[in-house]
């Protein structure tokens, strides 16, 4: 057997002519002359000692040409894939899975996939919604590169960046008349809350300032989104806190102003510290980063 290595570019020229049927149909489609074809052949049929290609009643792959295809098909096929999993080292594209907490994912991700999507369409941007810590577990688990969720994060191997603020509002139910609209901390003792669910970042914002405020709320309902607060909110169940932006297209609840007492809170974009990121990850923080005009 000759020691010639296979060259990758013969074994693309091989498969072109069984796909083509002729030599010169092959190396049109490649763009390379007929000579520079059977060059390729003849140093395949060199290196192997066999002949590849028989010409009775046509050109076809003999058998020892058919297993030289089997072959050559897998090689090409896993060279792709090489060179299409290295690519993501270089530029942004592939697949790209950021974790959200509940709220930033509602509100926040979904005009950020947009732009993302419109500025880097060669990357698939995969969204998992669960609740803060559950998100945070799971980029710690590596099953995200990059996380967005709804309150500060003091944990070890993690690098925390605020990337915007989120404004938190009391509501009542449109058709509550024992409340004013700016109220007292102390009027809120002994009322009913609709509180998100345990592990909501929302949530521990919420507890966090009204302890601090020197009220234990008392929790009539945990629910699981901050649509479901609304609802029950809005049923008159009692009181309720959400993000302002969520407010909009909510006719049957009203805000109040609790007097000395801010419910804003950050949102907060997670990464594992010290894990290095593909570009597409680095691109969709550099977005989160940037204003918008």
């Amino acid at each position: 057997m000759s020691p010639v290595g296979v060259s990758i570019q013969g074994l693309r020229v091989f498969l072109s002519i069984l796909d083509h049927g002729s030599l010169s149909a092959a190396g049109r489609e490649l763009g390379v002359t007929q000579p520079a074809v059977s060059n390729h052949l003849h140093v395949l049929e060199e290196k192997f000692g066999v002949t590849l290609l028989s010409r009775d009643r046509g050109l076809r792959a003999t058998p020892a040409g058919e297993c030289l295809a089997d072959h050559a098909r897998r090689v090409l096929e896993e060279i792709s894939a090489m060179e299409e999993e290295m690519s993501r080292h270089s530029a942004p594209c592939g697949r790209l899975l950021v974790g959200a907490s509940s709220t930033p994912g509602e509100i926040l991700l979904p005009s950020l996939a947009v732009r993302f999507s419109a500025e880097y369409p060669d990357v698939a941007l995969d969204v998992h919604i669960a609740d803060t810590e559950e998100t945070l577990q799971a980029l710690m688990e590596r099953k995200f590169e990059v996380a967005v969720v709804g309150r500060e994060v003091d944990e070890p191997g993690v690098e925390a960046t605020v990337i915007e603020q989120d404004e938190l509002v009391p509501v009542v139910a449109a058709s509550e008349e024992t409340f004013a609209n700016e109220v007292e901390p102390a009027d809120l003792a002994d009322r009913p809350f609709i509180m998100r669910e345990r592990g909501s970042a929302t949530r521990k914002v919420v507890e966090t300032r009204l302890t601090t405020a020197g009220i234990k709320p008392r929790i009539a309902m945990e629910l699981g989104s901050n649509a479901a607060v609304a609802g029950a909110v809005a049923a008159g169940n009692g009181i309720g806190v959400l993000p302002a932006r969520s407010l909009v297209a909510q006719s049957r609840v009203r805000r109040i102003q609790v007097r000395s007492v801010n419910f804003s809170r950050p949102f907060v974009m997670l990464v594992e510290s010290g894990r290095p990121l593909s570009p597409a990850a680095e691109a969709f923080m550099a977005l989160c980063l940037r204003k918008e005009d």
